[in-house]
């Protein structure tokens, strides 16, 4: 079944105890905080935890590296479009390669590291809500609703802090979810290889 962005809005609203909305172009201020709060919930949902789904490899694009990070790094590299969260950075050989994230004087996010070519595993900022699974769905409409629950009900109210529990309480479902989606290569031992 699909689920779409009132859907998702209507369960996050449901959670605070509000009333619903039909749409988006509705004039009420529940409509109003859910899609003011929309892409903020989602994108910090999709860094809380690695869906499967949103998960990309690309090939860094090299750039200059700031004179400031020479001592310390060789490559500088621009971050793929879409790049929510890095999670690893390697080279075509497969090896790891440690990263550290800096601005450039410009403003512009750089990776910089030692690996060159270097390819990213990343976290995508995936919009479309038909690519989504229930575990994410499930997450978003909570987090949204901890965050739209302060402007509906004002702060007084002792919602907010029940409303951000019950999301994190959904997180380790989605570990568990992806982790039987998956099967790891196992790691040779290092120790039985050098023999």
């Amino acid at each position: 079944m699909h689920t779409g962005k009132i859907r998702i809005w209507n369960m996050a609203l449901g959670h605070v105890g509000t009333r619903t909305v039909a749409g988006e172009a509705e004039k009420c201020e529940e409509a109003r905080q859910c899609a003011l709060y929309w892409d903020n919930a989602r994108q910090q949902a999709l860094r809380d935890f690695p869906f499967p789904w949103a998960q990309h490899r690309a090939q860094l694009a090299r750039k200059a590296l700031p004179p400031v990070w020479a001592a310390d790094w060789r490559f500088a590299y621009g971050l793929p479009e879409g790049c929510l969260k890095m999670h690893k950075i390697g080279s075509p050989r497969g090896t790891s390669a440690p990263f550290k994230m800096v601005h450039d004087p410009a403003g512009t996010v750089l990776l910089l590291t030692d690996a060159g070519p270097a390819l990213a595993d990343y976290t995508r900022d995936v919009e479309n809500p038909s690519l989504w699974d229930a575990d994410f769905i499930h997450m978003l409409a909570r987090k949204l609703a901890a965050m739209i629950a302060v402007p509906l009900l004002g702060s007084g109210s002792g919602r907010v802090g029940e409303l951000e529990r019950l999301y994190r309480a959904a997180i380790p479902g989605a570990y568990r979810s992806a982790a039987q989606e998956q099967k790891n290569r196992p790691q040779e031992d290092r120790w039985i290889a050098c023999r």
